[in-house]
């Protein structure tokens, strides 16, 4: 089914063109209507109708106004103006801007109508087939240009004969030239239904389309290669220039968000001098491009790749600063926080240029961190994959927010598990916790130790055990260890000085503290208390 879009003040009017003649028995469908230019350019733009039938003087923006508009991005679509005997003058405008034909309102009756729309569908038809004899040379000529571009990428090029000859087959300049890289992103809309995908997809040809007559109208040629909203050029002209490159960049990502309302993200290099060097340099280039990582869809980005370079920091020290807070702060289910504390990391990796590569490795390894403090509470929650898919999806990762915007759910998910434990699965934690202290706290556990041992983040650990038995876990520690000096200091035989240690202080004096704090006497005023 071709789409149809209807625009007309009148209410009337747009009915009756609805309702006339069934459009799907003459293959089309009317996917949207508007009461002006201005509303009818964003039905436009939202459902790229194959057909516009389109009023002439309508309030806001007229029919002429719209037909200018759209032809200037789109040569292919079919555009039917309505008009009356006394408006002839505008419908000779509208077809010197761009119109296809013309119908009077007054002659808008059933065979009329069909008789044109069937023209139209012939025209459509036509234009597809040359369309689609026209897109497999291009397609042909593109595999071509993408295959020479890979070969003039690699490490060990060099412009044998063969190469040669076909450079020149596609017209492609390689000597006295000057060569540039050229990275270029297109930034998706919202929306993951299948009309979304179709309208990204038109949006990113015309885009490229825009790109492409820039450089064609400097006379710069190109090959280039693409993988979903990505697109790397090699640039090749004798008089090739930053300055020329800027205001080519510039100029298609104005037009972008003018016309669009896109962002296009774009990454260049220097010209390079000799094709020998492509080769290096486009791995330098590759690399350079993986600041994208950092950017903001939201925002025009255009940059020279000497204008960046990467900082590298110590990961170990990264995770040892950071993953303890992260996790402590899920032990005290505390969302907000933990957000806070990621988005500033995430802000630190930005601001300060880390290698992507080292912000990857840290992000994976929080959630690995995270894993072996709780993954045992939510090993049945099928909300929460395995480590192994989220490591994937953040190596893989375009942008740092999508990493983020992953940790953030995963730690909802998370905290959720946390707050719905059941107090018979947290006594059974805790008792498990008890009996790993009665058994080794001569050994001078400490409170890492236990929760080590449980698999379980030391905050979260404590937080349940004081809520089960009412009193902190080193409390706990310390009465034990005090109820069994107690029983050693009643036999005449043991020494201070060798009870501390058995029962798993580290010094006497840190004993004899906390000895009297839980007792209220000193240790010599125990034994005396006791007539040893």
């Amino acid at each position: 089914m071709y789409k149809v879009l209807i625009i007309d003040d009148e209410v009337l009017v747009r009915v009756g063109l609805k309702t006339t003649i069934n459009w799907e028995d003459i293959g089309f469908t009317v996917v949207a209507e508007a009461s002006n230019g201005e509303q009818g350019y964003e039905q436009y733009k939202k459902h790229m109708p194959d057909v516009i039938i389109t009023d002439i003087r309508m309030p806001k923006k007229d029919g002429l106004w719209l037909v200018e508009d759209v032809r200037k991005e789109n040569a292919d679509v079919k555009i039917l103006v309505l008009t009356c005997y006394d408006e002839f003058s505008y419908a000779r405008k509208a077809l010197k801007v761009g119109a296809d034909d013309y119908i009077l309102k007054s002659e808008v009756e059933d065979e009329e109508l069909i008789s044109i729309m069937n023209k139209i569908k012939s025209k459509i038809e036509v234009q597809n087939k040359k369309k689609d004899k026209h897109d497999q040379v291009k397609k042909n000529t593109s595999d071509m240009k993408r295959a020479l571009f890979n070969d003039m990428i690699k490490l060990d090029f060099s412009m044998d004969n063969k190469l040669t000859q076909r450079c020149k087959n596609l017209e492609f300049p390689y000597n006295d030239t000057r060569f540039s890289f050229v990275n270029i992103v297109i930034e998706k809309h919202q929306g993951e239904n299948q009309e979304d995908k179709e309208r990204f997809r038109q949006i990113k040809q015309a885009v490229i389309n825009i790109l492409h007559e820039q450089l064609n109208e400097k006379n710069i040629e190109f090959l280039f290669i693409s993988y979903k909203k990505k697109y790397n050029y090699l640039l090749s002209s004798p008089k090739l220039s930053i300055s020329e490159l800027k205001r080519i960049f510039l100029s298609v990502s104005n037009a972008a968000k003018q016309y669009f309302d896109i962002s296009v993200n774009i990454i260049y290099t220097n010209p390079i001098k000799e094709s020998i060097e492509l080769g290096s340099s486009y791995k330098e280039f590759i690399k350079k491009t993986q600041i994208s990582f950092y950017r903001d869809e939201h925002i025009l980005s255009i940059v020279n790749t000497n204008n960046i370079e990467f900082n590298d920091v110590n990961v170990f020290d990264l995770r040892k600063s950071y993953n303890k807070q992260v996790i402590e702060l899920i032990g005290q289910e505390s969302i907000e926080k933990t957000s806070r504390l990621i988005g500033d990391l995430s802000i630190y990796f930005r601001d300060n240029d880390i290698n992507p590569k080292i912000a990857k490795i840290f992000y994976s390894n929080l959630i690995g961190d995270i894993f072996n403090s709780y993954g045992q509470l939510y090993e049945d929650n099928t909300n929460i994959s395995n480590l192994e898919y989220y490591h994937y999806q953040i190596i893989n990762a375009e942008i740092q927010k999508e990493v983020i915007q992953l940790l953030e759910d995963f730690i909802d998910e998370v905290v959720g598990v946390l707050k719905n434990l059941t107090h018979d699965h947290s006594k059974l934690l805790v008792n498990r916790a008890i009996n790993y202290i009665e058994n080794n706290y001569q050994q001078k556990i400490s409170l890492e130790d236990v929760a080590n041992n449980l698999n379980l983040s030391k905050h979260y650990l404590c937080n349940i055990f004081k809520k089960e038995v009412g009193k902190t876990m080193s409390l706990y520690i310390n009465n034990l260890r005090i109820e069994q000096a107690k029983k050693m200091l009643l036999k005449p035989d043991n020494k201070i000085k060798e009870i501390f240690e058995k029962v798993g202080f580290s010094n006497q004096q840190y004993f004899s503290k906390v000895f009297k704090k839980i007792t209220g006497m000193t240790v010599m005023e125990y034994r005396d208390s006791k007539n040893i």
